[in-house]
């Protein structure tokens, strides 16, 4: 039941200060939104990379797998 009253406050109050300061609003979304799209980016962009298979290997580290690394054949072997 506390719960139920402190939601209805905050709604209340969250309300009232959109109403009440809302150019401080559209200032706030206009600056979130560039940081928006870059982490909207930045995860659709690890998606992609990850739905390719491409994989970032070092070199000089040990492949303690066991598995070789692909290599690509010329024409002439």
């Amino acid at each position: 039941m506390i719960n139920i009253v402190f939601g209805l406050v905050a709604l209340c109050l969250g309300t009232w200060g959109l109403v009440t300061y809302w150019w401080y609003t559209v200032d706030v979304l206009i600056a979130i939104f560039p940081v928006v799209l870059l982490i909207f980016g930045l995860v659709a962009l690890l998606a992609g990379v990850k739905n390719t298979g491409l994989r970032a290997t070092l070199k000089g580290t040990d492949n303690k797998s066991g598995a070789t690394e692909p290599t690509t054949k010329k024409k002439d072997e």
